[in-house]
This record gives structure tokens, C-alpha cells and sequence, in this order.
């Protein structure tokens, strides 16, 4: 009997179980194995919540916690997004760089110049040629769109002069989408960037913004937290939004028309489950039932993750009896990231890990 012909029942109860680094090994023994390790339910993203004070990670997956040390990252190392097995961070000195907490691989990049800001992703893996980082900055009376490709030693900076305050980005981590760049505002306005083409042409600007895209004036006033969703493989975006007066949770779908973008409410997300946070944002289709038409947060009632059911309208537990229809006395872990490890560790050589071509400085002899 070889290790593919171990029961998979058996096979089942090992990776919740593991650590990331061991989680890839298992993955390694065989096929079988593999596919194990890489189908969705056991690849649902892990809650990792930076505990500044222990100089250690507290990470939450399958319902357990468990610890992590990255003694390779400064204790005020801060993530600003999650994607692909890949952190984007920053350290004291606001310089940027990668790091792959499965690894602990880094890559620098080269770090903007004059502008902070305040939201900052990045799509494809960072080793691919495709990637590229985007970041957003609003004032009174205007829009600062930078982005840095691949290959690239400086960043592009692109800014817009708006009306008073007609966008203010939120945290929420801007999605690709039809090859255009959405950022969701305080109010639930829409901006969308090419960054294919930057252009200033005032009739067809790079930057377009929508605004209303609420319809209620009062609820765009009462929103604190923002979210943006877009199911892999879908052609759809979908936002999370939070409500000041009552803390509710309204999901919409965005209906885009050629003279508008509008916000259409959604009462059921079928066999979908969403988890967000500040820094990632991510969908799936559940594999069962009790996953399916539920949001899950960085808050905890006690040891326990809450999730909110658009099926009940409530916040509720696995564990326990725990059912809320607001979110009040729960714990909230705001910069806490949603981290899915990769399946299996590549092995990437070091040119892969380069952003840039990097030049050697010859020595003339004589």
C-alpha cells in the first residue's frame, strides 16, 4: 500500500491541522494529496491578527487558533493588502516591499515619492510580469491615482481636480475589474481608473468618478465601513457596507449604465460566502450549507468568529448560541487580514524575486 491508497476520510482530518510550511508539504507527497489540500474548503482563508504587544501573529483557521513568529518583519510592519500567498507591506521608514508569510521570501520595490496613500493594493502574484500596484489619495479638490509596474524603478503619478470633496476613498481594497481599477468612496461613489491608458483628455478622462450611487441620501451618510467584493471567475462586483445607527450590514450588487453606476440592495447571496476585511477581501461558493449566504468579519464574540447570515438578518457562532442582530460588544479586529496560502510552494529563483532588473556596478581595474 502506497500513500495515495490511504483513505481519504483519514487524509481529511490532517490539514486543518497543519501550519502553512506543512500544510505545502503534505501537498507534496503525492497527487492525491494534493488535491486535498487544494480544494476550496480546506483552502479557506486563515484570520491573522498582528499582536503588536507579543511581538507574535495569532492566526484563526477551521475554527482553532494557533501562533506564528515572522522574526523577519519588523513589529510595526504594517499590511496594507493580502492576495495570491502575498503580503504588500510597509515599514517604519514607509518603504514598500513583499513578503510571503509561507516562505518568508521578501521583494523590495520601489517605495512612492512625496505621496502617502491612504488605500494601496496590488494585482496578480508580484512575480508575474503582470503585476502591477495601485494606490489612491484624495484632498478637497482633487484625485491622486499612483501605480508602479512590474519592471518599473519609479512610480507614474496621475491627479485629477475634482469638485469639493466629490470623492473620498474608503479602506476598502480596490478589485480589477473589465480591465479598469474600481475604488469604492465614503459614500458608496464609484471611482474607476485605466491604467492602461492615463491620459488627461478631459472629454475622456483616465479617472471617472460616480457619484449617488445610493440612492438614499441618509444611508450614504451613515456608512463606516466598506468593502468591495468580486467573486473569482464572475462578472459582477458586489459591496458590504456597515451602517453607523443601528451597525446593520447591507450587501448590494453594482448595476453599471452608460450614464450611471448604481447600488442594487441583494437579499441573498445563494451558495456564496464572502470574507472581508480592510486589507482583502475574498468570495466563494460553499461546499455546504452551513457556509453558504454568510459574511464573515474580523470580530469575535469571545474565542469565536462571527459571521452574519443574510438568510436570519443576524451575527452569529459556530460554537455556542450566540445571535445578534447588531454587532455591538464584539470584539473588532479592523487591520486583521484574511490570508488563503497557496497550495503548493513553488520554487522561484532569485530573478523571480527581483521587481526590477537589477544592474551589477563593475569595478574598473587596471
Amino acid at each position: 500500500m502506497g500513500w495515495s491508497d490511504m483513505l481519504e476520510e483519514l487524509l481529511d482530518l490532517i490539514p486543518p491541522n497543519l501550519i502553512t510550511k506543512d500544510k505545502q508539504s503534505f501537498g507534496l507527497v503525492c497527487r492525491s494529496w494534493n488535491a486535498i489540500v487544494a480544494s476550496s474548503y480546506r483552502q479557506a482563508p486563515c484570520l491573522m491578527i498582528n499582536q503588536r504587544s507579543k511581538h507574535t501573529w495569532k492566526v484563526y483557521q477551521h475554527q482553532k487558533f494557533f501562533y506564528k513568529d515572522y522574526p523577519e518583519l519588523d513589529n510595526n510592519a504594517v499590511i496594507h493588502c493580502s492576495k495570491h500567498g502575498w503580503w504588500l507591506m510597509s515599514d517604519d521608514y514607509e518603504d514598500l516591499f513583499f513578503f510571503n508569510p509561507s516562505d518568508n521570501r521578501t521583494i523590495e520595490i520601489p517605495s512612492p515619492n512625496g505621496v502617502t496613500y491612504s488605500t494601496i493594493t496590488f494585482f496578480h502574484p508580484p512575480t508575474s510580469a503582470d503585476c502591477f500596484i495601485v494606490g489612491i489619495h484624495s484632498g478637497l479638490y482633487y484625485v491622486v491615482i499612483g501605480s508602479l509596474k512590474h519592471g518599473e524603478d519609479e512610480w507614474k503619478t496621475y491627479e485629477q481636480r475634482t469638485k469639493r470633496y466629490i470623492f473620498r476613498e474608503s479602506l476598502a481594497p480596490p478589485i480589477l475589474h473589465r480591465g479598469l481599477v474600481y475604488f469604492l468612496g465614503m459614500e458608496g461613489n464609484i471611482a474607476t481608473f485605466d491604467i492602461t491608458n492615463p491620459t488627461f483628455d478631459i472629454t475622456n478622462p483616465s479617472l471617472k468618478i460616480f457619484t449617488r450611487c445610493i440612492k438614499t441620501r441618509r444611508l450614504r451618510f451613515h456608512i463606516t465601513e466598506h468593502f468591495l467584493v468580486k467573486p473569482k471567475g464572475e462578472d459582477v462586483i458586489f459591496a458590504v457596507f456597515g451602517t453607523h445607527d443601528e451597525r446593520e450590514v447591507r450587501v448590494y450588487r453594482l448595476v453599471e449604465k452608460p450614464e450611471c453606476f448604481l447600488w442594487e440592495p441583494v437579499e441573498d447571496l445563494g451558495d456564496m460566502v464572502f470574507f472581508v476585511s480592510n486589507t482583502s477581501c475574498f468570495a466563494f461558493t460553499g461546499n455546504a450549507e452551513n457556509m453558504a449566504n454568510k459574511i464573515y468579519f474580523p470580530r469575535f464574540h469571545g474565542d469565536d468568529l462571527v459571521f452574519y447570515s443574510l438568510k436570519t438578518r443576524k451575527f452569529h457562532t459556530f460554537k455556542g448560541d450566540f445571535s445578534s442582530k447588531k454587532s455591538y460588544g464584539l470584539k473588532r479586529f479592523d487591520f486583521a487580514i484574511w490570508h488563503i496560502p497557496p497550495p503548493t510552494d513553488p520554487q522561484l529563483s532569485e530573478e523571480l524575486l527581483e521587481w526590477y532588473p537589477q544592474e551589477d556596478d563593475d569595478d574598473d581595474t587596471e
